[in-house]
């Protein structure tokens, strides 16, 4: 079963992100090896925003049922 150790927020793929991007322009990773990154982190940015927008609208249906 999975447990959840810290909680990934967008502002650490945001630091990831910018950590890729300075490794690519110092040539220390190949064109490819910047994209699986990229992608991987951009996966990572849509899942928690797309669970962030869940959580909300949930609690807005919430807030409405209780009227």
């Amino acid at each position: 079963m999975y447990t959840e150790e810290k909680q990934i927020k967008a502002r650490d793929i945001k630091k990831l992100l910018l950590g890729v991007y300075r490794r690519y322009q110092a040539g220390n990773i190949t064109d490819g090896q910047a994209y699986k990154e990229t992608y991987v982190l951009n996966s990572l940015m849509k899942a928690i925003e797309t669970t962030d927008l869940e959580e909300r609208l949930d609690n807005i249906e919430n807030t409405l049922r209780r009227g």
